[in-house]
């Protein structure tokens, strides 16, 4: 059994992966939205058995507010949700003070300095190890001229492969981190005044063990796109945010190169599954790491499904990161809020590009604005392709 789960999260990332023989199921738990759709994701562990809320690896890509909001409450909630993590993979400021750079000085971005002292107290409540364990350096990250890409197999037999980021990656984003301290008026590794700022953040407070609890501010944001017609905000963390008419593959985002992306296999021993994971991945960054994940005189890299990076921005997407590869399903995991994303040059290039026998089919967890566009039976029919749109959709691959 397998199943991958795009849980509602607006305009960000939080899914839901389960895998096992029905009688011994796992799960891991990628990115978690961003504040304000928390609650979807406490209920969904909320309705599991107690016994049973534990997570083989908990990844959190990146620092952006549309996947990191999310964990930094859920490890507020841990203990109260009875929830584990056998390991955490995410890059924060120790493991970007720990990438060799010369002429860099420490520094961190605000939400990952949060996050990385709540992993801190996760493991020196639960006594384990967890944080990055699986990589020799300490680092989530392709290590320069290795022959091989890092891989880890979870229990159950779950192989992941790291296809992002690279250290020069890391080492971009650590140069743009201090003036987000700046502008936040905190000095990175000052953890009092980290933890006063964090108590004092409504929007990332815990909500507890009570089933069906929701936040009371009323400022929470929308998660639906804005009205057709106005522009939507071109702020990102860490870097600009590419618009509709951007060149493929111009992501100039710091924060999203240094997303984390894995292809997923399992079983490891003879894949039945094959699905790259990409986070908000720069386009270039992964077509390296496909080309040497085939260095075997394959051509094309087969997948079951691929979740679009960057949440089907035209910025993180290439006929030539396309050609790479063969897949049935697309993942795309918005609902439009904010950036207006997906973003219809993406989408048509995924339909123009595809290259596998079967029909693509675009799976989307969200109807709206932004999506409806592929929803046209007429358009389908016309194209060969299929599109499913569920709120928070799940994939039985």
């Amino acid at each position: 059994m397998f199943s991958i789960e795009m849980l509602p999260a607006a305009h960000g990332d939080c899914l839901w992966i389960e895998y096992g023989d029905g009688d011994d199921n796992r799960r891991i738990l990628i990115d978690g939205g961003p504040a304000h759709t928390y609650p979807s994701l406490r209920d969904r562990i909320l309705h599991l058995p107690e016994d049973e809320r534990q997570f083989e690896l908990l990844m959190v890509t990146h620092v952006d507010g549309d996947h990191i909001e999310g964990v930094v409450r859920l490890l507020q909630d841990a203990e109260a949700l009875k929830c584990g993590f056998k390991r955490i993979w995410f890059n924060g400021r120790d493991q970007l003070n720990a990438v060799p750079d010369p002429a860099g000085e420490p520094l961190g971005a605000l939400q990952g300095e949060y996050l990385g002292i709540l992993i801190a107290d996760y493991e020196a409540r639960t006594g384990e190890q967890v944080w990055n364990k699986d990589f020799d350096n300490g680092i989530a990250s392709i290590v320069p001229q290795a022959a091989s890409l890092p891989a880890v197999t979870l229990d159950g037999g779950c192989r992941l492969t790291l296809f992002s980021p690279t250290f020069e990656r890391l080492l971009e984003l650590k140069d743009r981190w201090r003036d987000e301290l700046r502008k936040a008026g905190v000095v990175s590794g000052d953890e009092q005044a980290l933890r006063r700022k964090l108590e004092g953040n409504r929007q990332l407070r815990p909500l507890g063990d009570v089933l069906g609890e929701e936040d009371d501010f009323e400022d929470a944001p929308s998660e639906l796109p804005s009205p057709a017609g106005r522009d939507a905000p071109l702020d990102d963390v860490l870097g600009g945010e590419a618009g509709a008419d951007a060149d493929f593959g111009g992501d100039g985002s710091k924060a999203n190169g240094s997303s984390i992306a894995v292809l997923l296999e399992y079983p490891a021993a003879d894949p039945d599954v094959r699905i790259l994971l990409s986070g908000d991945a720069w386009a270039e960054v992964l077509e390296a790491s496909i080309d040497k994940y085939l260095d075997n005189g394959r051509s094309t890299l087969k997948l079951d499904a691929f979740k679009i990076p960057h949440h089907g921005s035209v910025a993180n997407i290439t006929a030539s990161l396309l050609g790479k590869i063969k897949c049935k399903h697309y993942l795309v995991s918005t609902s439009g809020a904010k950036f207006d994303h997906p973003h219809a040059r993406a989408i048509n290039l995924i339909l123009e590009e595809h290259q596998h026998r079967a029909r693509p089919r675009l799976n989307f967890n969200y109807l709206t604005r932004t999506t409806e566009t592929w929803c046209d039976d007429a358009d389908q029919r016309a194209r060969r392709y299929h599109a499913n749109y569920p709120k928070g959709l799940s994939v039985e691959i």
